[in-house]
């Protein structure tokens, strides 16, 4: 009877500590997404340690280098932290990892491009083009409508494009301050096109 006891108390120990175990966060979930954050902070933490402007500014550089190569991405993890605007020309922001933070945009202007790029710490500009396409499709615009701020979220899109419509233009990484390249290599900010949201379990 001992025995058994001891037994079911291990076995229900057991569970308890693999479920913690198992439970990771919500930005580990997808091997692609953790890849990239997890090179991220390779690029940021011996940056930032070495307290040395030019590896600062080189890890900003390789940080956006490392955002173009993403290109389509599927089932990525999120947290709604912010929506602006209205269904024809919304904003919103997804926290995918620790400080890590998406943009998409439902605009086509290139003022409100420029507005929100300067507002990432003005660390990109876009050569000009033809009028972007929305960066929000419109099934992710009737998704929207049906979540809250702060809830956990399920996104596929792409990166590595500004709503789909090319690579940004990095020539201007070089010659910004030292200010915001280290704000950009502790708080990276991207752009990306999203083409699914759905409410993530």
């Amino acid at each position: 009877m001992i025995a058994g006891r001891r037994s079911l108390l291990f076995g229900g120990l057991g569970l308890v500590l693999g479920g913690c175990l198992f439970d990771r966060a919500y930005y580990e979930k997808n091997a692609q997404q953790k890849a990239f954050l997890d090179g991220l902070q390779a690029l940021a933490k011996p940056a930032l340690a070495s307290n040395n402007p030019l590896q600062i500014e080189e890890a900003a550089k390789q940080s956006v280098a490392l955002w173009a190569k993403i290109g389509p991405f599927s089932d990525w993890r999120a947290i709604l932290r912010t929506v602006e605007g209205n269904a024809q020309n919304v904003t919103i922001t997804l926290e995918i990892g620790p400080q890590v933070t998406l943009y998409a945009f439902n605009d086509g202007t290139l003022s409100t491009l420029n507005s929100i790029l300067k507002s990432t710490g003005d660390l990109f500009s876009s050569r000009p083009r033809e009028t972007l396409p929305a960066g929000l499709s419109e099934p992710a615009i009737a998704a929207l409508k049906t979540l809250r701020l702060g809830q956990t979220v399920s996104i596929s899109g792409r990166m590595g494009e500004i709503a789909g419509s090319g690579l940004i233009d990095l020539s201007r990484l070089l010659g910004k301050s030292d200010a915001e390249h280290r704000q950009f290599v502790q708080t990276p900010r991207f752009v990306a096109r999203i083409e699914t949201l759905a409410a993530s379990e």
